[in-house]
């Protein structure tokens, strides 16, 4: 016999797995073996497999499932052929149910009865099984047991007319407190009707109506009760053909039979584990994303671009990436609704940083990316994340799409996207190089991706020169591809020399304020003598850079409390 239990279907009754007909409603259950599941990379291969049969007229490779040839109209299974000549030739009657439409069923009817010819008990302890437990009284165990109720016998008739005095005490006890009892059980009535309204109007019929109605519904709620006690018990069969019921609580312990009053040993009960999938249904849909915010989104017909830098600068639109094994999937959100002469927003659209907060927390609600609450939605499968390529920058100007111009500005990475966009329109993405860092780990982390950035002049890390001064041997630290980090918010840039373009030597810019080298404000530095060959010194800068770090925690506190309310702010600042 199975130890493991299960839910029945129709009753909600604990049975035991192994159970084919429920004892209690008499639901059939089908108890079908264990599926084992496929991985999702066994499930892709077995589609990818799958996906295509040869005709076997013409050897065409078609899709897998369709019934016809798309090449030679032929069958792509002989059964589905002769079953089509079958029909063709001899169409089948039609048949008319006598049944009206209303009296129509596929369900067989519920029981009426409840167990209908079957015993069914409540299990019983062995332990308790041959005696009853008394509640002795509040004095203990010396304590006399309970005066026993018999009939009222008529008083007998004494002789003498005159008692004594212990026997007039003992005689008038009864009579006092059965007076005192009467009036406890007055007076709740009385406070009943003095709390309630007068009601002249009911008679005693109406009174004796209501109070059967109320036992009644006692009555009623009872049984529901039990009803209810009796679906979270479990089912065990007897030898003897009886159904008991067990709690859980009672697994391990020895019962006994209340028809055969046999022991039985109540095996111990495991609760069904959850599988994975049932496990990720149940529980609070989380699935992990990469978000990356404000990419730039150019949608163009590639031959209508004028080919100087900078052109498509201005064709652009903002979306968030949001990267998941699924695929890549971009967010662009809804105008924001316009706020109203009174500036009250009009009904629609909020504004942009909570459309972002709603739709993140749709998918971590739902567990998927889709039905958001605001904005469109594109989505580049796995599948199609192999035809994402680099256009800018490319190092051949012969294999650039662009001939090597920086059509979405300078110091920018552009890759295509293959979006499905109508009359021969494509889509790529721009964006600075700390974003491009951030994105090119992304797609290879999830994909298996790499592009080739840093092979076409993108910088990997940081790379610097460096110098010292040559009037006070300060170390000056200058940066290479100086154009990748000007126009990257993600980065600071700081003036940290120059650099003489004749002899190659370096200044800071105290020594070059100390010397006057170029005036007071260094306009003239580019005509100046160099300190060190005595030629034109020239306009070549050195910078250093340094990355923005992220916002921490306080920082974070401070936003949060800058969007409150500003009856909450208020309310926040009395409180500390």
């Amino acid at each position: 016999m199975s130890t493991s239990f299960q839910s029945c279907p129709g009753c909600e009754a604990f049975i035991l797995s192994d159970t084919k007909e429920c004892p209690q409603c008499g639901h059939e259950i089908d108890v079908k073996p264990a599926v084992t599941l496929e991985t999702s990379d066994q499930v892709g291969d077995r589609k990818f497999r799958e996906m295509f049969d040869p005709c076997p007229k013409c050897n065409e490779m078609v899709r897998y499932g369709l019934v016809r040839c798309w090449n030679c109209n032929a069958f792509m299974r002989a059964d589905v052929e002769a079953k089509f000549r079958e029909m063709t030739a001899k169409p089948q009657a039609i048949i008319f149910s006598d049944v009206p439409a209303d009296q129509r069923t596929e369900m067989l009817p519920a029981r009426d009865t409840f167990g209908e010819g079957r015993n069914m008990f409540d299990a019983e302890e062995e332990d308790n099984a041959e005696f009853t437990l008394n509640h002795l009284p509040a004095g203990g165990a010396s304590a006399a047991p309970a005066p026993v109720k018999t009939p009222e016998q008529p008083p007998k008739k004494t002789t003498d007319p005159l008692p004594d005095e212990n026997t007039a005490a003992a005689a008038s006890t009864p009579t006092d407190s059965a007076s005192a009892s009467d009036k406890a059980a007055n007076q709740p009535a009385a406070k009943d009707s003095e709390e309630q309204p007068s009601t002249g109007n009911i008679n005693d019929d109406e009174l004796l109506g209501i109070a059967m109605q109320d036992e009644k519904d006692v009555k009623r709620r009872q049984r529901d009760k039990v009803k209810q006690s009796h679906r979270k018990r479990i089912l065990l069969p007897c030898s003897c053909g009886a159904w008991i019921r067990v709690r859980e609580d009672q697994g391990g312990r020895t019962l006994r039979c209340r028809q055969c009053k046999n022991p039985f040993i109540v095996p111990e009960i495991k609760k069904k584990e959850k599988s994975p999938q049932e496990d990720r249904g149940t529980r609070t849909h989380q699935i992990t994303v990469g978000w990356i915010e404000d990419l730039q989104l150019h949608v163009i017909t590639p031959t209508d671009v004028v080919l100087k830098p900078g052109s498509l600068e201005k064709t652009v639109e903002n979306v968030d990436g949001v990267f998941h094994e699924s695929g890549l999937h971009l967010v662009k959100y809804a105008a924001p609704a316009k706020k109203s002469m009174f500036g009250k927003a009009a009904d629609g659209p909020p504004a942009l940083e909570q459309q972002r907060l709603q739709i993140r927390e749709h998918i971590q609600k739902t567990g998927t990316i889709a039905d958001l609450p605001f904005g469109e939605l594109q989505t580049i499968t796995a599948e199609q994340t192999n035809r994402i390529r680099l256009i800018q920058p490319v190092s051949e100007a012969h294999e650039s799409m662009f001939a090597g111009v920086p059509v979405f500005g300078g110091g920018r990475i552009a890759v295509y996207v293959p979006l499905e966009l109508p009359e021969n329109r494509q889509a790529f993405i721009s964006m600075p190089l700390s974003v491009h860092r951030r994105f090119s780990e992304q797609v290879s982390d999830l994909f298996g991706l790499k592009i080739p950035a840093e092979d076409n002049g993108v910088p990997a890390t940081e790379e610097t020169d460096t110098l010292f001064c040559f009037l006070s041997e300060v170390k000056i630290e200058a940066v290479r591809n100086l154009d990748y980090y000007e126009n990257d918010p993600g980065f600071t840039v700081e003036l940290s020399g120059y650099i003489c373009e004749a002899c190659g030597a370096a200044i800071t810019e105290s020594s070059r304020k100390n010397k006057k080298l170029g005036g007071a404000a260094g306009k003239g530095l580019a005509k100046a003598k160099c300190p060190k060959c005595s030629n034109k010194f020239g306009n070549q800068k050195a910078y250093q850079v340094t990355r923005k770090t992220e916002s921490t925690e306080e920082d974070e506190e401070d936003v949060d409390y800058v969007l409150k309310p500003k009856a909450e702010a208020t309310a926040d600042e009395a409180a500390s």
